[in-house]
């Protein structure tokens, strides 16, 4: 014989409505970090070997006629779109590496200064995105 479960309802809840209906989320800030973080993480794995292979070991290491092979490269760098990959990778890098600075700052007991490391981690990369865009804005 099958058997209905009937729903789960708090014990002082009326009998007819369920749990979840009285349970109030709190409301947190924590997503636009998370997100933040989960971005910063995803695009750095994706892109920066990539962009470490291109600029840091492809573009030196060229052989033949390098100056018109470095010119070619180097107008191909400097393209809006590709400064825009740049900016993106460096600065949500940034915000991987302060969201886990800070939670793992927490961890080591530092829960009570949450808003101040907050402040301290997420400004400096704030700082960092400022400085990133002014350097590619030069380059």
């Amino acid at each position: 014989m099958l058997r209905v479960r009937p729903p789960l309802t708090s014990a002082s809840s009326h009998p007819r409505v369920p749990f979840f209906k009285q349970v109030a989320m709190a409301r947190s800030k924590e997503v636009f970090w998370w997100s933040l973080f989960s971005a910063g993480g995803a695009l750095s794995a994706l892109f920066l070997p990539a962009i470490v292979a291109v600029t840091g070991l492809a573009v030196p290491h060229m052989a033949g006629n390098e100056h018109a092979i470095r010119h070619d490269v180097h107008q191909t760098l400097v393209w809006w779109p590709v400064r825009l990959v740049f900016l993106g990778v460096i600065g949500l890098s940034f915000f991987h590496c302060a969201h886990r600075m800070r939670h793992t700052a927490m961890d080591l007991g530092l829960r009570h200064a949450s808003t101040a490391l907050g402040v301290l981690f997420y400004g400096g990369a704030i700082a960092g995105c400022i400085a990133a865009a002014c350097v590619l804005r030069t380059w």
